[in-house]
C-alpha cells in the first residue's frame, strides 16, 4: 500500500462522513421549520379557543347579574 492508497482511503471516508454531516444539518434545519409552523398553528387555535371562553364566560356573567 502506498502513500496515495492510503490518502484516498482516509480522504474518501472523511468526506463522506462531512457530506453525511451535512445532510442530517439539512434534515434538522427542515424538521425544525415544520415545528415552528405546527407551533404557530397550535397557538393560534389556543388564541382562538380562549377567546371563545372569554365570550362564554362573560354572558355567564350577564346571565348572573339579571
Amino acid at each position: 500500500m502506498n502513500n496515495l492508497q492510503l490518502y484516498l482511503a482516509v480522504g474518501l471516508l472523511t468526506i463522506a462522513v462531512l457530506a453525511s454531516m451535512t445532510v442530517s444539518l439539512f434534515q434538522i434545519s427542515g424538521i425544525r421549520d415544520d415545528m415552528r409552523e405546527l407551533r404557530r398553528d397550535m397557538n393560534s387555535k389556543v388564541d382562538g379557543i380562549n377567546t371563545k371562553i372569554d365570550l362564554l364566560t362573560g354572558k355567564v356573567y350577564e346571565l348572573m347579574a339579571k
